[in-house]
This record gives C-alpha cells, structure tokens and sequence, in this order.
C-alpha cells in the first residue's frame, strides 16, 4: 500500500472540501437563500440548508483524516474499506459529470480521488 499516494488522496479531498464549503456558499447557498419562497422564508429551514451543505464538507474531511491516518500509520488500513471509499468517489465523478454535463470540474477531482486510492492499494 502506498502510504504517499494515500496522503495524496487526503491533501485533494481537503482542496476539495474547502472549495466545497467556500464557494458552494458563495455561489450557491447563498445565492439560493436570496430567494423568496414559503420554505426559504423560515429561519429554521434556511438554517437546515447551510448546515446540510457544511456538514457535507465535515464529512469529506473525515475522509481525509482516515486516510492520512492509514498512511501515516496511526491506524491499520482496511482493504475493503479502501475499496468502497475509492469506488464510492469515482462513482460521485461519474455521477457528477453526467449530471452537470461535463460542465463541473468537480467530477475530475472526485473521480481522481478515488482512482488514487485505489492505486494506493496495489502499489
């Protein structure tokens, strides 16, 4: 297993997961939260949607910490459970291109994650 490729993987997901949470605030949410409808008019749910789109970047990085743990060898690395985060990021890619119509960049980044964390796992 290769130990810099999973750092690799780790230091993108977190490029990733702060473009995430930045941008995706400043050209999403709060784009989206501008607007005047039933549900954005409501405090709480205005709030739901900001923590949604956060918690999704707190997750990503938890991601990240496990494999910089892996590679740094504070934890034991779990083939399978490798596998499944590699294929669940290339998935995410796939998903994202056909979605977005090649016209997001973030499939390449996911999709790059995961193809490394599974090279990692062969070299």
């Amino acid at each position: 297993m290769s130990a810099m490729l999973l750092f690799v993987a780790a230091g993108m997901i977190v490029l990733v997961a702060l473009f995430h949470s930045v941008a995706g605030q400043k050209k999403l949410i709060g784009p989206l939260l501008q607007g005047h409808t039933e549900i954005l008019s409501n405090p709480t749910w205005r709030a739901l949607i900001v923590f949604g789109w956060h918690s999704t970047t707190a997750l990503i990085l938890l991601i990240a910490l496990y494999l910089a743990l892996v590679a740094g060898g504070y934890t034991a690395g779990n083939d399978l459970q490798l596998t499944a985060t590699a294929v669940t990021f290339i998935v995410l890619g796939i998903a994202n291109a056909i979605l977005a119509k090649f016209k997001h960049p973030g499939w390449i980044m996911l999709s790059s994650v995961g193809i490394i964390i599974l090279t990692a796992l062969y070299i």
